[in-house]
């Protein structure tokens, strides 16, 4: 092992040591707590908990190496890597379009040819894209001509929301991602609207994004699936923003989750704080999807109410309205719409919490960090 108290000259030997000593301390301290090595084996957690200072090691190791990364590619090699991402979800894609994840279980081999024959599609096709997907870490592969499953494929296999995810951002994300540049060049002035966008040129429609998917229902409950594992991501998670405000402050008071789709958040919120009357607002179809949770008894206590955030609010005797990873959808002009919305149902002392997304100032946080926020 390299000695760690000597610090090396030149950039790519710093960055070098500076990954050998954050991982050698998540190593320590996975081996004193009877852990596991980190692995893609299927039975592996999709994630490993760390304490604060362990995951402090964990993100200047990563910073360190996205940095080098880059200075070992050089600028040719970096700019190649960038045009080849515009192909690394197709694999995913196929992946999510083709069900593969249950075509064979964690533990089961399975040829290339029976799974393009099973998927109705010539097997020449279907190797080349799964060998994508080997190659993506998408797949294990044991021997020639057979797939297998790692810890991402199983994932998937056990985890129907994130498998909505995925298939929303394959299908109804990733077409708009190639009409930005179109659509900055059709509509060019501010302010922006929701009906001149990306989404529109791609998907040839005049409706915002989320009146599309209303008109679809089997998009609109895979959206309303991603949104509610999107709640609980690290950082993302329920807990996050009820330990970011004195929810226990407020008694007995009414809180309105508006938009609060399949209502994860205002379920923890009434498990917390059984006290709270608690409602989840949302469009129609999106309630008419969230109903199926309910009804298993996920939410007991919190109510479902259908409203379009952006007529009048109809809910006047309420304490707290609240929205959580709503208003970045929305062009400014529109938040405040929504917003406005409320007006005439305030009533005095009531409070509006925001719960959203904020870009951070340019250079307050690691690149690679900064790249996945913006």
């Amino acid at each position: 092992m390299a000695d760690l108290t000597k610090q090396p000259s030149g950039r790519i030997m710093q960055l070098a040591h500076v990954i050998l000593e954050n991982i050698s301390k998540i190593d320590t301290y996975l081996k004193e707590n009877g852990l596991p090595d980190l692995s893609l084996h299927p039975n592996a957690p999709p994630m490993v908990k760390l304490p604060q200072e362990a995951e402090l090691n964990l993100q200047q190791a990563l910073t360190a190496m996205d940095e080098l990364n880059v200075l070992l590619l050089g600028p040719l090699g970096w700019l190649k890597l960038q045009v080849g991402h515009a192909y690394n979800l197709v694999s995913l894609h196929a992946m999510y379009h083709y069900d593969i994840t249950d075509r064979f279980a964690v533990g089961q081999e399975k040829s290339l040819q029976d799974i393009a024959v099973a998927c109705g599609v010539n097997e020449d096709s279907m190797s080349r894209i799964l060998q994508h997907a080997v190659a993506n870490h998408l797949l294990a592969q044991p021997r020639p001509g057979y797939v297998s499953h790692n810890a991402c494929s199983a994932l998937l296999s056990q985890s129907p929301a994130l498998k909505d995810w995925v298939g929303s951002v394959c299908e109804d994300l990733w077409p708009a991602a190639s009409r930005v540049i179109p659509a900055l060049n059709k509509w060019p002035d501010l302010p922006a609207l929701p009906t001149h966008t990306a989404f529109n040129l791609a998907e040839n429609t005049t409706e915002p994004f989320f009146h599309a998917l209303a008109g679809d229902k089997p998009r609109t409950r895979r959206f309303a699936s991603a949104m509610g594992l999107m709640q609980n991501m690290p950082g993302f998670e329920a807990s996050a923003a009820l330990d970011a405000y004195n929810w226990a402050a407020l008694g007995s008071a009414t809180v309105v989750d508006v938009g609060g789709s399949q209502g994860v958040f205002a379920c923890a919120l009434k498990r917390k704080y059984p006290d709270l009357r608690v409602i989840v607002q949302d469009l129609p179809e999106v309630v008419a999807a969230a109903k199926s949770h309910f009804e298993a008894g996920d939410a007991i206590g919190v109510s479902l109410q259908s409203h379009n955030f952006f007529q009048p609010q109809p809910l006047r005797d309420v304490d707290v309205y609240f929205f959580r990873l709503i208003l970045h959808d929305w062009p400014d002009e529109y938040c405040s719409r929504i917003l406005q919305a409320l007006t005439p149902a305030l009533k005095p002392g009531a409070r509006i919490i925001l719960n959203d997304f904020t870009v951070p100032t340019a250079g307050s946080l690691p690149l690679f960090q900064e790249r996945q926020i913006r």
